[in-house]
């Protein structure tokens, strides 16, 4: 059963959502973000806050220490943010995944869930876009958010 989970980007607005919930189904919490706007969640039994960079895989790997799942919300997270530093986004958005993947599965890791986005199948005709749908990126923040699947995909159990 899992019982410790890793959430990445958890002092961001859905991970300040999530953690508490995630504390309320009984898991121990870990909140990892590199805290450019603070973090409004305080430091509780069941919850530790680690101040961290997803580009540092080697902090990232101590951190899943012991942990059961990581949830990965980190990333910069709209188009026009995308836009202002589009070199630092692919970096963050893209670059750091796979080695924060292979790290957490070094370190036991048996779930990773990436919250990724309906906008990497772009503008469809279809009533109805499954994920066989092909992916379609728009923008940089959608090509980036697509590349990181197949490789989450790439690095799964069987």
């Amino acid at each position: 059963m899992i019982k410790n989970v890793l959430v990445t980007g958890g002092a961001g607005y859905v991970g300040t959502l999530l953690a508490p919930q995630l504390q309320a189904a009984g898991y121990n919490v870990s909140v990892y973000d590199i805290m450019y706007y603070g973090c409004e969640l305080k430091p509780q039994p069941r919850l530790k806050i680690i101040e961290g960079d997803i580009r540092d895989t080697a902090k990232f790997r101590d951190a899943c220490g012991g942990v059961d799942a990581v949830i990965h919300l980190a990333c910069i997270s709209n188009d026009a943010g995308f836009e202002l530093d589009e070199q630092l986004s692919e970096r963050i958005n893209y670059q750091c995944f796979e080695p924060m993947v292979v790290a957490a599965k070094e370190q036991g890791v048996t779930r990773f869930i990436y919250v990724s986005s309906s906008s990497v199948y772009g503008y469809s005709e279809s009533p109805k876009v499954t994920e066989e749908h092909p992916l379609v990126p728009l923008t940089l923040y959608n090509k980036f958010k697509g590349l990181c699947e197949p490789l989450l995909f790439k690095h799964q159990s069987k």
